[in-house]
């Protein structure tokens, strides 16, 4: 029972130093990796990149930092919490970091999934009226995606889609506005299109409605006076 015990407290142990962390960043901004576990006496403490490169060496009892040169000038390293800053992201950047302390044994003692992605692209937002049914069809595009939705004068349908990598197209309404929303996990973009701009659309149907029974009304007034003028005048003949 107590090898049991022993060997449930190591497992344990490893799965709590092993288990990554997934993190995001866009092209050309920074992101911090912070140690996650107590950190225990050490000689030298690595940053290491996928396993094979050394990002930075801190040796604490010189308490220097040496910087690898694929990453000199791209990286801080804090010599109080260890912290890692990696600036200006490139895709190359994507990938496991490990903080491993070397002393009498190596402990990871951090570990990360850095995934590098691009900003989304600005979407798209336009509508087509149908003149028979005054339905407004509302066109959300970004990327390679789109989403389409109906509207009327009152109320305009929501919807949503989500790509296998993680992009994401909605189309909303909030108070007046009807936005288009295209975004990832690092990134989000809008087009607008204000409801009242809608609403015009639809009102002219109201305004064709009433010229039309106007030029109507007019023509039937017309019709009137011309016949009664020749029944005038072929009552005097």
């Amino acid at each position: 029972m107590a090898m049991m015990l022993q060997l449930i407290f190591v497992l344990s142990t490893l799965i709590s130093v092993t288990v990554s962390i997934d993190v995001f960043g866009h092209f050309g901004i920074s992101v911090e990796l912070d140690i996650q576990h107590p950190v225990p006496e050490f000689h030298d403490l690595f940053w290491v990149f996928n396993r094979a490169y050394n990002v930075l060496k801190y040796s604490k009892k010189h308490k220097e930092s040496t910087f690898y040169s694929h990453y000199k000038g791209r990286v801080e390293f804090n010599v109080e919490t260890y912290r890692l800053t990696l600036k200006n992201l490139q895709k190359t950047d994507s990938g496991l970091y490990e903080a491993k302390a070397s002393g009498n044994k190596v402990r990871v003692v951090a570990e990360y999934r850095l995934s590098v992605l691009d900003p989304v692209e600005a979407p798209v937002l336009t509508y087509q009226l149908n003149r028979d049914t005054y339905i407004i069809t509302l066109t959300c595009r970004g990327h390679d995606i789109s989403i389409h939705s109906s509207c009327s004068i009152e109320t305009c349908e929501e919807k949503e889609v989500t790509s296998p990598g993680g992009i994401a197209l909605s189309l909303s309404v909030k108070s007046s506005t009807v936005i288009c929303n295209h975004s990832n996990l690092v990134s989000w973009k809008t087009d607008i299109l204000e409801l009242k701009e809608l609403k015009g659309l639809c009102a002219d149907k109201g305004v064709t409605g009433y010229i039309v029974g106007g030029v109507v009304g007019v023509i039937v007034i017309i019709l009137i006076v011309v016949v009664i003028t020749m029944r005038k005048s072929c009552g005097t003949n």
